[in-house]
């Protein structure tokens, strides 16, 4: 038999360390920065540019994909393929983001052409690395997907396969429309990755990847861990219908066809509403005999609640941003896109992993959370950040510069901490008990 290799765990710290260096650590930075008479300009960009990256692909990213190379595996009923070569494929993820976090504002600062080409070529690998790393973990998962017994006998996976076939074959694309986007930046010789390489990428990431798998994740675990209703199949098959019409609208649109855009945000503020009536995530919780579930009691139910709360707030936004986009809104149009966009990344992915994180992490690791407190803080926090992050963004015509600025970087220190307490959370219980006399160090 072939003993069970637990690949995850370097994916969960190296998501947790990138979160909490170029992540949230930078990106609180960056709008402290504002405040202080440093000179901003294509640095700033660029840094934001590489900060937002890093949360797609380190924090959200790795997380997901530690989770998926243990959790789908035996959804599969079948051993991971070449577990040998996760390790690989981490590498390749975790240079080519670091490299990215690097070089991509160093561009902007440069002060020799030498240095300057040097970086932009550096620059350019960073997306080859990652595309690099994400195929071999989608090859992995393509090759253990042919194991085991025939997918009619596994229900479960039935149920969630479409959603996981669209979040991975996401996940390659947007890490090719990255790559191009690099590649494009380095000919160019500019710190920035323009934008029609960027916004695909961005579409790619959260409306390929990280939705379709948030979902197909919600659909196996809350009805087990948060006695949710079991999901409506019909309802998720045409949410996912809708959401891809949506993408491919949206992806048209930034060829400069406005309509396209809006009638895409339309689509996608549909999916996301329609996801969340098949979850059943607001519905009456099913009890078991003599166990009631008190979901507002439970700090890990609040977590999903207020990540699907949050999903909403986003499909609000898309009906904001459709509306912008078709000249008929106050708003405009970018900045309800900024807010949509961290009101998925902040709000919706980032406390969901806190919640069912809390919840499948520790059990995969086989000890128990270190603190139930820790987890209501991480909720506290992980909701302060979102709010502070999106709010500012939707009022700042009315607030001062000032106000929005420090929000703005109070979000990213919330971020921080709760991601700090959400990682302590995770180690292992110290032991006090004593080792008896004669008895070897293991």
């Amino acid at each position: 038999m072939r003993p069970i290799v637990r690949v995850w765990p370097p994916y969960i710290w190296a998501s947790l360390a990138l979160a909490l260096s170029a992540g949230f650590g930078l990106g609180g930075g960056l709008f402290a920065a504002l405040a202080l008479p440093v000179p901003l300009g294509a640095w700033w960009v660029a840094a934001g540019q590489a900060h937002g990256h890093v949360q797609l692909f380190g924090w959200a990213g790795l997380m997901v994909l530690g989770v998926a190379l243990h959790f789908l595996p035996r959804l599969r009923g079948a051993p991971l393929a070449r577990p040998e070569l996760a390790g690989p494929a981490l590498w390749l993820f975790v240079v080519g983001l670091l490299v990215r976090a690097v070089s991509q504002p160093s561009a902007a600062l440069a002060g020799s052409w030498a240095l300057a080409a040097a970086l932009h070529v550096s620059l350019a690998l960073s997306g080859a690395l990652e595309l690099l790393g994400g195929s071999l973990v989608v090859a992995l998962l393509a090759r253990t997907s042919r194991g085991g017994p025939a997918v009619r006998e596994r229900p479960g996976l039935l149920s969630v396969l479409p959603l996981l076939v669209a979040a991975f074959a996401g996940l390659w694309l947007s890490l090719a429309a990255n790559l191009v986007g690099v590649v494009a930046g380095a000919v160019m010789a500019s710190a920035v990755v323009p934008a029609w390489a960027d916004e695909p990428t961005n579409l790619l990431a959260f409306y390929g990847f990280l939705v379709p798998i948030s979902v197909a994740m919600s659909a196996r675990t809350f009805p087990l861990y948060f006695r949710t209703p079991l999901p409506n199949q019909r309802l998720l098959r045409v949410a996912l219908v809708l959401l891809l019409v949506g993408l491919a609208l949206r992806l048209y649109g930034l060829t400069g066809v406005p309509p396209a855009a809006a009638v895409g945000s339309a689509g996608f503020a549909a999916s996301l509403g329609v996801f969340v009536v098949a979850l059943g995530v607001f519905a009456r919780r099913v009890p078991l005999p003599r166990q009631p579930v008190r979901p507002f009691h439970d700090p890990m139910q609040l977590h999903a609640l207020s990540a699907y709360v949050w999903l909403l707030v986003a499909a609000a936004l898309l009906v904001l941003d459709g509306l912008a986009a078709a000249g008929i809104w106050w708003l405009p149009s970018s900045t309800s896109g900024d807010a949509e966009q961290h009101a998925l990344g902040v709000g919706f992915v980032t406390l969901l992993i806190f919640g069912v994180g809390a919840h499948l992490l520790p059990g995969f690791a086989n000890r128990p959370l270190r603190s139930r407190g820790l987890v209501w803080a991480t909720l506290v926090l992980g909701n302060a950040a979102a709010l502070l992050r999106v709010a500012p963004v939707l009022v700042s015509a009315w607030l001062p510069a000032w106000l929005v600025d420090s929000s703005l970087a109070l979000a990213g220190l919330a971020g921080l901490i709760a991601v700090a307490a959400f990682g302590v959370n995770l180690l292992p219980i110290p032991t006090t008990s004593k080792r008896p006399a004669g008895q070897p160090l293991l």
